[in-house]
């Protein structure tokens, strides 16, 4: 199940983010308690990832086994309102959890989706993300994609406007019957508001990508967003808040037109933000533009801006998370030792990185269910028969499937190379490679040095060609050594 706050999890971004402010002293040192049911269990336990750390998928794991039944009972330090990620293999379930909720969560492993069952303190909130969904996020009339992207401004402006609307009316008729926290009704209307903000600023951009010639706009287009409250108390929490400032800042920076965009482009994103936001907003974005610079940007800049966040950082939870993340990119970042691991193939054997020590070494994470990874999987044979003369060991790594299913599957498919199993998000090869998103893919080096930690997917147009590029080059490089 896919609530609104979710809408990341299946895409190539991966940041959640936390509660505007610091949370009041009524849920300092709070719980919340999951007690359940998983019928037709396809493992041994349950996972809840806690996503306390802000701007990243980053938090706490808490596992239990299932009893005989498939009960299980969870209880998890929640400080103020957050989201969690309630796992059982292959299926995932996201959860709105405040202090002193006891949420009561029954499913069925073969259809997570419609055998969803929730009761106890907690459901109301819980149950309007559900009915949400069901009503905004699930009819097409209500969606961007695919019809309504193609009207023209004033057509597209009135869908929009109609949509929110809408919202605005079920979250007031909602309210009227059910007592809910400030926090979590500031969290619905940030769904609403800037649902409506980003859909709206991104109307441009979305109508190219599918195809759609760019739509004339009036000269007044973008003067609604003089009217956004970029600091909106509440909307940490929300996704969509989220989604919303990445495109505004991108948008933004595009406007500064910088020199040289591909070198100044974060740069330019950090100045923008600590010119517009405030507070725990400021810290947020700054973490993930931090996050992002240390994986994809240039070092120094990388450096220069990690000391002067350092410096301006209030929260001392972004601090931590991004002194964190600068370790990880100093272990993981471009030009360090890829990590060791041994994992299970799907021959029985035990491999590890090790054994294809001197070999150039495509590696590859797959999660089940990940609409991505399938396109990647049905286009993997044509990119290895592309890569084939160029000496590339392809590792794949399948996180979160029944192991059976998955040893069957991959002997159906005949997928060709190496195919390794992990059991599910807590395994420490995605620790040690710091996997946030599904698909990722990275390049190993002969002497086990990590030459790219984004390489291109199988399944890109330009996968294969991207790849052996960047082979051809690392290899002339290293002959002129």
């Amino acid at each position: 199940m896919r609530f609104p706050t979710q809408r990341l999890l299946t895409s190539a971004v991966f940041f959640l983010t936390i509660f505007f402010g610091t949370g009041s002293a009524a849920w300092a040192q709070g719980t919340a308690t999951i007690t359940g049911k998983i019928d037709n269990s396809v493992s041994d336990s349950v996972l809840l990832e806690l996503y306390t750390v802000p701007a990243s998928y980053s938090g706490q794991s808490h596992t239990v086994a299932l009893k005989g039944n498939g009960e299980f009972t969870l209880q998890v330090p929640v400080a103020e309102p957050m989201l969690g990620e309630l796992v059982h293999g292959p299926e995932s379930v996201m959860l709105y959890l405040q202090p002193g909720d006891n949420l009561d969560v029954r499913v069925d492993a073969e259809d997570f989706v419609s055998s969803l069952k929730l009761k106890g303190q907690g459901f109301v909130e819980n149950n309007y993300l559900v009915q949400f969904e069901r009503k905004f996020e699930e009819e097409e009339d209500y969606q961007v994609l695919p019809s309504n992207i193609f009207k023209q401004e004033k057509n597209f402006l009135l869908f929009l406007d109609e949509r929110r609307q809408d919202q605005r009316k079920f979250l007031e008729k909602f309210l009227k019957s059910n007592k809910v926290s400030e926090a979590f009704k500031a969290y619905a209307q940030a769904q609403i508001d800037f649902s409506y903000a980003n859909d709206r600023l991104t109307y441009v951009d979305v109508r190219k990508r599918v195809g759609g010639l760019p739509p004339e706009l009036s000269p007044t287009y973008y003067d609604f967003l003089k009217e956004v409250n970029l600091n909106a108390p509440g909307a940490l929490r929300n996704q969509a808040y989220l989604d919303f400032l990445n495109n505004y800042f991108q948008y933004r920076a595009l406007q500064e037109q910088p020199a040289n965009l591909e070198r100044d482009y974060y740069p330019t994103l950090y100045k923008l933000v600590k010119q517009e936001l405030r507070g725990s907003a400021c810290d947020m974005m700054l973490s993930r533009i931090l996050s992002q610079t240390f994986r994809f940007g240039y070092v120094p800049d990388a450096d220069a801006m990690y000391l002067d966040f350092q410096k301006e950082v209030k929260d001392t939870n972004y601090l931590s998370y991004v002194t964190g993340q600068y370790r990880q990119f100093r272990r993981v970042g471009l030009g360090t030792k890829a990590a060791a691991f041994t994992l299970l193939s799907a021959d029985g054997d035990s491999v590890s990185l090790s054994s294809f020590k001197n070999k150039m070494v495509y590696l590859g994470f797959w999660r089940t269910h990940c609409g991505i990874c399938t396109v990647d999987q049905l286009a993997y044979k044509y990119f290895a028969e592309q890569l084939a003369s160029k000496g590339i060991e392809l590792l794949q790594v399948s996180v979160g499937e029944d192991f059976n299913t998955w040893k069957a599957n991959i002997a159906q498919k005949k997928l060709p190379g190496t195919h390794l199993y992990a059991p599910d998000l807590s395994a420490q090869i995605l620790k040690d490679y710091d996997v946030k998103s599904f698909p990722a893919y990275f390049l190993i080096a002969p002497d086990g040095t990590l030459i790219n930690t984004n390489a291109r997917r199988p399944g890109h147009a330009e996968g294969a060609r991207d790849i052996a590029a960047a082979v051809d080059q690392y290899r002339n490089s290293s002959a002129r050594k």
